[in-house]
């Protein structure tokens, strides 16, 4: 295994520019004539750019594929059998940007074209790029139904595709931890892609290897062969298994607790993926680094890699709206066209029947009949147009009248939590007060005249113990309403011991991570009420909910600003779906209150992370 002070791993950035090797295909598509001559230069483009691994230039020729198929005046039969190939190339794409559920859809869209065309080929690669994304969504039998029936089907006529089907099995299996029927899968991708002398599929059968050791805890080997197998695919130009290589590397000196070398590939595959606008290499290299960061205790770093993760994940999330935005004006534009080509064929129509009728028809009264009757109907129809107008506008603003009225509620109901959990803490100061103040102050007045007397001594000194008992306890209860706790500790130890009280199970390991201490624990202590009591919403939320075995809690202060970010690994959910309950309506409740801001990421399979911000007014950090 490597060690930190001699690693044998090197790394460096690959410039992405406009290879000499894609220049023949440039000049060839200058040249090349509008329909099919392009179509063709289009496919053998979008192919070199995938080997290399540029998303952002399969995107391009994918969208400008279906853009000028849109145009194309032919039959939709003639045009069908390219909309599968364009839609395939989308599905890529999409897929190396972390667009999952945008790829499906063009696999989908693809798979049906291909299908419709009796297209084996593009049915097989549509099948597979489909069962990639089931993978990656951690879908892995729905992937092997698919792949399973797809290589029985295809298998023999397409080996280059039969390869890479044999090794997106080999991933399912690994993911079920089947490693055998894994090996099984990767060692006949491997004899296929040498037997055709496939180096590209060789490299990544050899790829996926290294993977199921690494799996399989055999890390000197894992690091040997992912070395090798980068460099082989850099020095042949595949960038894509370069980078895949790198991260890989990356993770495993990671797993090895060599955090240092570890941080430079991934900050080396960082920087490569950034080129290639790689958004999926990019959110996977981060995550990882964020992590190493927090293990070496550099916890500014630490959260400055966050803060790009959250903005690459927000990338992800814009550029899937923006495809779909994009996909929509694509077809909104080839519906355009179609329209504008029925239209001259009506026209022509028109006229030509216009044409006869004038040989036919001379009589004068018929034609000002004629006469009379188009205007009449000119008018019914634009009558019929506005009817038609005034209900759509009457059904818009019915939704729209919904949505007000359902807003209205939730505001509705989100001031009275609000209200209530004020009315609850405003109660118990009042009621500790009465208690301390009135009954407390009347025992203790008694209880000092009772103690002047001298006669009976045996009886008053009972109820002086009475008295002194009684006085004892309303004062308890008094202080027990009042958080006196945040007065007499440090704030972060509350929160250790709370984090304590809830890992005896041993079924959770927790890590609290605040920075700076001094300065958080000298935070306002309403502030420091707030905060622990979302701590245990989420703790709660998490313990009933997400079947983690790991939490991370940070607690940053930096530039007057207060930072939570919450992390578990457990079983996620889908933000889009899931209906929040009264545990995340009183944590938005409490941030509001501190004029703070919440966001949520999560996904199935994948954990959550909660980013929680209080903006400080001052250096007393006071709201």
């Amino acid at each position: 295994m490597p060690n930190e002070e001699s690693p044998r791993i090197t790394f460096s950035t690959i410039p992405n520019a406009r290879e000499e090797s894609l220049a023949p295909y440039y000049e060839a598509l200058k040249n090349a004539e509008y329909g099919s001559q392009r179509f063709s230069v289009f496919e053998q483009l979008v192919e070199q750019h995938i080997k290399k691994g540029n998303t952002d230039s399969i995107l391009h020729y994918g969208n400008l594929y279906i853009k000028e198929l849109g145009n194309w005046k032919k039959p939709d039969s003639l045009k069908t059998s390219y909309y599968t190939k364009a839609n395939y190339f989308l599905g890529i794409g999409s897929h190396f940007n972390g667009l999952l559920n945008n790829s499906i859809q063009w696999h989908i869209k693809g798979l049906q074209d291909a299908e419709s065309v009796n297209s084996d080929e593009y049915t097989y690669k549509n099948q597979i790029g489909l069962a990639h994304n089931y993978i990656l969504k951690s879908e892995s039998d729905k992937a092997l139904d698919i792949l399973v029936k797809a290589t029985k089907d295809f298998g023999v006529e397409f080996t280059g595709q039969a390869i890479q089907a044999h090794i997106l099995m080999g991933n399912a299996y690994l993911y079920k931890k089947e490693y055998l029927l894994a090996k099984n899968e990767f060692d006949e991708a491997l004899r296929m892609s040498i037997d055709f002398k496939d180096l590209e599929k060789e490299l990544t059968a050899k790829l996926e290897l290294a993977k199921l050791a690494e799996a399989q805890e055999q890390y000197d080997l894992a690091f040997e062969n992912y070395e090798a197998i980068r460099n082989e695919a850099l020095s042949n130009g595949f960038t894509a298994i370069y980078f895949e290589g790198s991260l890989l590397l990356g993770r495993l000196y990671y797993k090895e607790e060599m955090y240092e070398t570890a941080n430079i590939a991934l900050s080396m595959a960082y920087i490569n993926a950034i080129d290639r606008e790689n958004l999926l290499f990019q959110r996977e290299a981060l995550s990882i680094q964020s992590k190493s960061f927090s293990e070496l205790e550099d916890y500014k770093n630490a959260y400055a890699i966050m803060t790009q993760l959250f903005r690459v994940n927000n990338q992800i999330n814009t550029k899937q709206q923006s495809e779909i935005i994009k996909e929509l004006e694509i077809q909104y534009e080839t519906l355009k066209k179609e329209k504008a080509i029925s239209s001259l064929e009506e026209d022509q129509l028109i006229k030509a029947a216009e044409l006869e009728r004038q040989k036919t028809i001379k009589n004068a009264f018929l034609i000002g009949f004629l006469v009379i009757l188009i205007p009449i109907i000119a008018l019914l129809y634009v009558y019929y147009q506005k009817i038609q107008t005034q209900s759509k506008l009457n059904k818009q603003q019915h939704i729209i009248n919904e949505q007000k009225v359902a807003a209205l509620k939730q505001e509705q109901e989100l001031n009275l939590i609000k209200a209530s959990i004020a009315g609850q803490d405003e109660e118990r100061k009042r009621i500790a007060q009465e208690l301390h103040d009135s009954i407390g102050g009347n025992l203790a007045g008694i209880k000092l005249q009772v103690s002047n007397m001298t006669h009976d001594f045996t009886k008053w000194k009972e109820i002086n113990s009475q008295l002194d008992e009684t006085y004892q306890l309303v004062r308890d209860i008094s202080h027990t309403l009042i958080p006196k706790k945040f007065r007499q500790n440090a704030f972060s130890d509350l929160i250790r011991e709370y984090i304590a009280s809830i890992s005896r199970s041993g079924k959770l390991n927790i890590g609290f991570h605040p920075h700076p201490e001094i300065e958080i624990n000298a935070l306002d202590e309403k502030i420091q009420i707030e905060i622990y009591k979302i701590v245990q919403e989420l703790m709660t939320n998490t313990v009933k909910h997400a079947q983690a075995s790991t939490i991370d809690i940070h607690l940053n202060l930096l530039n007057k600003e207060l930072s939570l970010l919450f992390e578990d690994n457990g079983k996620g959910f889908d933000t889009a779906k899931i209906k929040e309950g009264i545990g995340f309506e009183n944590i938005r409740s409490r941030i509001n209150q501190l004029n703070g801001s919440l966001h949520i990421d999560s996904s199935k399979n994948r954990g959550t992370v909660i980013s929680i911000t209080v903006p400080l007014k001052n250096t007393s950090y006071e709201i």
